[in-house]
């Protein structure tokens, strides 16, 4: 059996919060755990015509694989109110900005509500989850590295370029990279070269 095929049969749309939550608490693997769980909240949204996007460090963390791990998982929902029923129908609590799961060490920040220009979706078992477009997140993370000071940002910027050069949108990217005056960091990553391994 596949491992796409044992996952959705594993996880489906019919379960209940209870049992969703204690199947979520067997994964091993804390990326695909996250996913999975934003794949049911997106799914229990949808049945009332509401979305959620992830955005954010959780969605360079899925982008990169994993490479750069964050703690929350931070969203853009169009229904606070009804994320947050779900979310608490899952067993989070509200803690101050975020509400946490202890049983599964998993937060969630609800950020208010935009809709990304060019969102991405990515199937995860039975579920499908929205991610914010990779130029979307590119610009935010140079934006960050410029305006904030976090020189962190600037190299997930570059690794997102490098990773997704061949789909990137180019003309938007430049376009918007100019009106939030980050071109010059942007011109930065697309030419300095990545350094290779084994050389």
């Amino acid at each position: 059996m596949s491992v796409k095929r044992s996952l959705s049969k594993t996880y489906s749309g019919a379960l209940t919060s209870k049992s969703f939550i204690s199947r979520l608490r067997k994964e091993p693997n804390e990326l695909r755990k996250k996913m999975l769980l934003l794949g049911y909240v997106t799914s229990q949204l949808e049945k009332k015509k509401q979305s959620i996007f992830l955005v954010g460090g959780q969605a360079v963390e899925t982008y990169t694989a994993g490479q750069f791990p964050t703690g929350d998982i931070d969203v853009t929902t169009s229904d606070s109110a009804a994320t947050q029923k779900i979310l608490k129908s899952l067993g989070f609590e509200e803690i101050g900005m975020i509400w946490l799961n202890k049983q599964l060490g998993i937060a969630f920040h609800i950020v208010g509500y935009f809709a990304p220009e060019s969102p991405r979706t990515m199937s995860i078992g039975p579920y499908k989850a929205r991610i914010v477009g990779v130029e979307e997140l590119i610009l935010d993370r140079l934006t960050a590295a410029k305006f904030w000071n976090i020189p962190a940002d600037y190299e997930k910027a570059k690794v997102l370029y490098d990773n997704f050069e061949k789909q990137i949108n180019k003309d938007y990217l430049r376009e918007n990279a100019k009106k939030k005056k980050v071109d010059d960091l942007l011109l930065r990553i697309t030419e300095t070269p990545s350094p290779k391994l084994g050389r």
